[in-house]
């Protein structure tokens, strides 16, 4: 009845722990395929499912496991689905926190430190980079190899000898393909020292075991050494010895050095700061409320804090070592990417302190498992810090994945308008976005931005993977079009202005403009290129343009217009479009008053940027809101120069002068 009750206690802790965390990261469920996915999707085209495993100059790391579900869902599919390997990355971390809690139960028998570090590990902030991305997916898959890991190695110097050897070798293989995944799996050996002094500790034997290493070594020299060999006592030391080796071997492997350009600081010290940030994490949040502190007195009094409530609650014996299992986690963690990586790539890389972050979420479940302790107002102290820490963690993670979903808009659009459109219709993006950052962190130190796009990637790429088709496609910046929001963020420019002409699709080409407000980063299609590929006959000539086709649609409060213009090669008495020629797009009510208008050039590009083949046409899409409650009746289009604010004359289909050299049509309704 008592195991029963056990039983149930960690079912319903480990469904805590997985519903909390897939309500948390669903929204990446939503997002397209970005940034690192791109990069890794190329690396992946060019391996198979037998040279997957070789070591390759073409990438900065051997990580074959990291290629192998590209390769394994593009052949399932025909294409990699957003949804999916979105799906499969929350799925680890979901994993990852639930075998975090199970480790914790097996060691200590507590549900509610074993709910606490579930939900930490879930919520843990800094996690939000390495599980939005699927091309980050080498972080959280590794973590959980290790995981699940310690969990078999746990039964494995638990069970007698007849049971141990199968989870030795379970353990052996998830060692193996943890290497496979990320090299900070050599930490295996160490983690699995601490979890067995916790185990051997908890069940009264303060006796680690090493002290019988040599011993046991000795015994190797004798012939019949072998048959008195307890292999867990050894067990730790072997991982070590073989995650040793491994570090030796990996400094000689053919590979690359990745894309890691330098964008910043190689100062050590805002790397120290970063790292001991992600430790104190839930006090260094309070720089929201005190922006004006330097960051430095800000981390450092967190830690000073954090490690003084460490020693309070380790003053009692029973949380001693679990302390020195989280803390232990974090420091191997912190130091082996620390000490090999740049400052400037740690400072923008949260996805790199995950595995440390299983550390620090065991470490705080302990510290709050200490505040319960206290007596009358214990377990009110544990779960008003527990929902602090968690509602303050869940808040930021959303903040980001709201960026991810903001920064990933243009994408959303051109997958809407290019679904139904033919192959070989092609896209330009102008103005595309490539990350964007909040105006002041939420922790004091680090890059807490959001990345669509990197300047190793191509628009390319982000097009047509996620359309699932091959596009021409274009990116170009056009800064009188930005604008400063009160935000940084940066541009992907992939072609200069100049390239653009004669670089059109030869089918078609679309066109979406982003703009960055105060509200975030909004995305419109502006219209398309195309050929003419027969006669037209024009309802309006204004100068050098012909507008061919003019219709207003009033749905919803606003009018969708679409405009048609040919350009035709100009003859000797017309005279060409300049930077400063703009069109007008009118509405009115049926008492003629103007209730709404948008004047700018076709598509909101200058006339001098765009440069078209002869006999292509223009499709201009406009979306004038109105600006009071209105029946719409009429639409009017003209062309002027706004420099001098005069209209070109303008001409109906029977060269008659049009009333205020501007044509009319009518407003219909919304079906």
């Amino acid at each position: 009845m008592i195991y029963f009750g056990r039983r149930s206690s960690l079912a319903f802790t480990l469904l805590i722990v997985a519903l909390a965390a897939i309500l948390l990261y669903w929204p990446t469920l939503t997002l397209p395929l970005l940034f690192d996915d791109l990069l890794h999707i190329r690396l992946a085209e060019e391996v198979n499912l037998a040279t997957v495993w070789l070591p390759s100059d073409r990438f900065g790391f051997y990580r074959p496991l990291v290629f192998l579900p590209f390769l394994l869902i593009k052949a399932l599919f025909g294409y990699y689905p957003s949804q999916l390997l979105h799906g499969l990355n929350v799925a680890q971390h979901v994993l990852n926190a639930a075998l975090l809690a199970v480790l914790c139960w097996r060691l200590w028998h507590q549900w509610r430190r074993a709910l606490a570090a579930g939900l930490l590990l879930a919520f843990y902030p800094f996690a939000y980079q390495a599980t939005a991305f699927f091309g980050n997916n080498a972080y959280p898959t590794s973590a959980g190899f290790i995981l699940l890991g310690l969990n078999t190695y746990l039964s494995a110097i638990q069970s007698s000898s007849g049971e141990a050897t199968k989870w030795w070798l379970a353990t052996a293989l998830l060692f193996l393909l943890g290497l496979f995944t990320h090299e900070t799996v050599v930490l295996f050996g160490l983690l699995a020292a601490l979890v067995h002094l916790n185990w051997r500790l908890e069940i009264g034997d303060w006796r680690l075991e090493i002290g019988d290493w040599r011993s046991t070594i000795s015994n190797l020299q004798s012939p019949m050494g072998h048959r008195t060999i307890p292999l867990q006592r050894v067990s730790f030391l072997t991982f070590i010895l073989l995650g040793g080796v491994y570090i030796v071997v990996y400094q000689f492997l053919p590979t690359g050095g990745g894309p890691l350009a330098e964008t910043g600081t190689t100062a050590p010290w805002p790397k120290v700061l970063y790292l001991l940030q992600t430790a104190a994490y839930p006090l260094a949040w309070f720089t929201r409320q005190l922006p004006h502190l330097p960051a430095d007195a800000i981390i450092l009094s967190s830690l000073l804090l954090t490690l003084g409530l460490t020693a309070w609650v380790a003053w009692r014996q029973q949380y001693g070592p679990p302390l020195l299992l989280g803390w232990g986690w974090w420091l191997v963690a912190s130091v082996l990417i620390g000490v090999n990586l740049p400052t400037y790539y740690i400072l923008h890389g949260a996805r790199l302190v995950y595995l440390g972050g299983v550390g620090i979420a065991l470490v705080w479940a302990v510290l709050l498992d200490g505040l319960f302790g206290l007596p009358k107002a214990g377990p009110v102290i544990w779960t008003a810090a527990l929902l602090f820490i968690l509602a303050t963690s869940g808040a930021f993670v959303r903040g980001r994945l709201a960026a991810f979903t903001d920064i990933a808009g243009p994408i959303t659009i051109v997958e809407e308008v290019m679904a139904q459109r033919p192959a070989g219709e092609g896209v330009l993006l102008v103005n595309l976005p490539a990350w964007t950052a909040p105006a002041r962190n939420t922790y004091p130190v680090g890059v807490e931005y959001v990345t669509l796009m990197g300047s190793h990637l191509f628009a390319g790429e982000l097009v047509n993977e996620n359309l699932a088709e091959k596009r021409p496609v274009l990116a170009i910046s056009v800064p009188e079009l930005l604008s400063d929001p009160g935000y940084p963020y940066g541009i992907h420019n992939q072609a200069v202005i100049e390239t653009v002409d004669g670089d059109w699709a030869a089918a078609a080409s679309h066109v979406f403009i982003s703009r960055y407000t105060d509200t975030g980063i909004t995305t419109q299609y502006a219209g398309h290129f195309v050929p003419v590929t027969g006669p037209t006959s024009p309802l309006a000539t204004f100068g050098p343009y012909k507008l061919t086709a003019a219709t207003a649609v009033f749905c919803e409060g606003v009018v969708e217009v679409m405009l048609s213009w040919t350009l035709p090669q100009l003859d000797a008495g017309l005279s060409p479009t300049t930077s400063t020629t703009s069109h007008f797009v009118q509405v009115l009510d049926e008492k003629g008053r103007l209730i709404a208008q948008s004047d700018g050039p076709p598509l909101g590009l200058r006339p001098d940027i765009v440069r078209l083949p002869p006999e292509w046409m223009i499709g201009d899409w406009r979306h004038l809101p109105l600006a009071e409650p209105s029946e719409p009746v009429h639409l009017l289009v003209g062309v002027y120069d706004f420099a001098s604010g005069q209209r070109f004359l303008a001409y109906d289909s029977q060269q008659e002068a049009l009333p205020d050299n501007a044509f009319r049509t009518i407003v219909a309704a919304c079906d």
